[in-house]
């Protein structure tokens, strides 16, 4: 049995690999699969506009969100941009997306963090007290705007943005 030359046992080498293989399938916002898939022609005029340079052209040559690089501001830059429509700024922000924490979260493992409270601007991020010293990071899917702030900062990849299973809620930006 050979060892993998490539296989690294660091922390960080560990977190570094978690990085890398995120996956990242998050139409930019007030767009979807189904107009992008009939308008996008894959200009990259969203990618070049973002301010937060978050937006990514996938191997379709369609915009998609990498919270990896940042949070969306919802500031509309990527629809002002783009000239066929295929993210529209006048589209409703119906945004299902919210974070979700998981179980690699080092504050629920008995490390001292607190990385996505500080940086969740709307508060939706809170942590309850747990026996043993540990803490469970709670997400109020009320105040989540989805916007990926929580994930981009997370020192342990613990967060995703996934689609909320209630998708009635509207974010205003």
């Amino acid at each position: 049995m050979s060892a993998d030359p490539s296989f690294s046992a660091s922390r960080r080498a560990f977190l570094k690999l978690s990085r890398q293989t995120r996956e990242v399938s998050i139409s930019p916002p007030r767009s979807d699969e189904t107009t992008l898939a009939a308008h996008c022609t894959g200009c990259s005029d969203c990618v070049t506009a973002c301010p937060e340079k978050i937006i990514v052209l996938g191997s379709d040559r369609r915009p998609l969100l990498d919270f990896d690089k940042g949070a969306c501001t919802f500031c509309d830059v990527c629809a002002e941009a783009c000239p066929t429509d295929a993210i529209d700024s006048t589209r409703e922000l119906d945004w299902p997306w919210k974070a979700e924490v998981q179980n690699t979260c080092l504050s629920m493992n008995g490390v001292m963090c607190r990385t996505c409270e500080d940086v969740c601007e709307p508060r939706a991020i809170r942590f309850k007290l747990a026996l043993g010293g540990k803490s469970a990071p709670l997400v109020d899917f009320a105040q989540c705007t989805g916007c990926g702030a929580c994930a981009h900062s997370c020192p342990a990849q613990a967060i995703r943005i996934n689609k909320s299973q209630d998708q009635t809620k509207k974010v205003t930006a």
